[in-house]
């Protein structure tokens, strides 16, 4: 059987809204669509699928990733949206959030309890256990619109990505034999890499997937682009082992790793000290990645809940932090001034202006 093709009428979403969803992409033929992907890979690979989809309703799909530090409802996204002047839009992997610029499908394995306009459609998994990856359920969405079997290694691709070889999704351990299972995490690994670079390359990273026929035309390097994850790869690798040198601020529970990095590399180096502490919640927080702003994420081994933590502040103490997340892995991103005031809420004061500047390559 085809990674998650069961026939449960519930599963992963409820069949009226696969129907729904379906509908919407048949009221595109011949019109131009703008596809915004995540720059996970899971996004990416429901971006691919989509686009497969698209062209086989005949239909003009084109395929758009947000820019470094930014997601589908930025303001500056949104107005390049504008400009391309596309007859509908598709958001995948990136929240039930939506402007209502123009008639919208949102496809996504979360969703927010925020009220969507009425241009909005939303396909998700939340809820309908095992939750399945947007990958996933994006497969299951378009394989009556396309001939499935082919495309079922990007679903197996998103589904590693976002949840792991091990995620409990139907048929998952025949589709990823079917796939090349050591070809799928060399190819997790680097298109996940593409969009931590500083380089942003998580275009480039889809333009791979666009010309591969599998999962092992990346990990073998047979489709052009490869060598730049590559290189990206290396670049994040050399960055985590650079920034986790930081020595941590600790008080009480909480452990502060304070360092500059253009990578995407904070929610990397809070992992391993989070392994390393376990018994504290450990923000890394990265002045580096984006300017004026503090990007940070918190994780925990312990009891105590990042998502909590972030909930239970004041809105002055929050700012305009992201706090999508889970339980053990939340962040977010904050104005300088705010991230001075989000520290001292969560017990760790002391820290001054200069401490949260941008700097240069050392750790800091």
């Amino acid at each position: 059987m085809l990674l998650g093709h069961t026939k449960d009428p519930t599963w992963p979403a409820p069949e009226d809204a696969l129907t729904e969803a379906r509908r919407f992409m048949e009221q595109q033929r011949g019109k131009r669509v703008l596809v915004v992907p995540h720059s996970e890979v899971d996004g990416l690979a429901s971006g691919v699928l989509i686009v497969r989809a698209l062209e086989a309703l005949g239909a003009s799909g084109a395929l758009r990733v947000p820019g470094k530090g930014e997601h589908a409802h930025s303001p500056g996204f949104l107005e390049r949206v504008r400009a391309s002047s596309p007859e509908a839009l598709i958001v995948l992997a990136m929240g039930s959030r939506a402007t209502p610029l123009l008639p919208t499908l949102v496809v996504d394995r979360h969703r927010d309890t925020e009220p969507l306009p009425a241009e909005v459609r939303l396909l998700s998994a939340h809820g309908h256990e095992p939750a399945a990856s947007t990958s996933l359920l994006t497969y299951v969405l378009v394989s009556p619109l396309v001939v499935p079997g082919p495309l079922e290694w990007l679903a197996v691709l998103g589904t590693a990505g976002a949840l792991g070889t091990d995620a409990p999704m139907p048929f998952l351990k025949d589709a990823l034999r079917r796939a090349n299972r050591k070809a799928v995490v060399e190819t997790v690994s680097l298109v996940n890499a593409a969009r931590r670079s500083a380089r942003f390359a998580a275009p480039r990273a889809l333009e791979v997937l666009l010309r591969a026929r599998n999962a092992k035309d990346v990990a073998d390097g047979h489709v052009p682009g490869v060598d730049e994850l590559r290189d990206c790869r290396l670049e994040v690798r050399r960055e985590v082992e650079r920034c986790a040198k930081t020595p941590p601020r600790i008080a009480t529970n909480v452990a502060l790793l304070l360092f500059s990095s253009e990578a995407l590399v904070h929610p990397l180096v809070a992992v391993r000290w989070a392994q390393r502490l376990p018994d504290h919640l450990v923000i890394a927080a990265n002045t580096g990645y984006l300017p004026g702003r503090v990007d940070f994420a918190l994780r925990s081994q312990a009891t105590r809940d990042p998502m909590t933590l972030l909930q239970g502040l004041t809105p002055s103490a929050l700012g305009d932090a992201l706090t999508a997340g889970h339980a053990h892995a939340t962040g977010g991103s904050l104005s300088q001034p705010d991230f001075l005031r989000f520290a001292e809420a969560v017990g760790l004061p002391g820290l001054r202006a200069q401490d949260v500047e941008r700097r240069g390559a050392f750790p800091g």
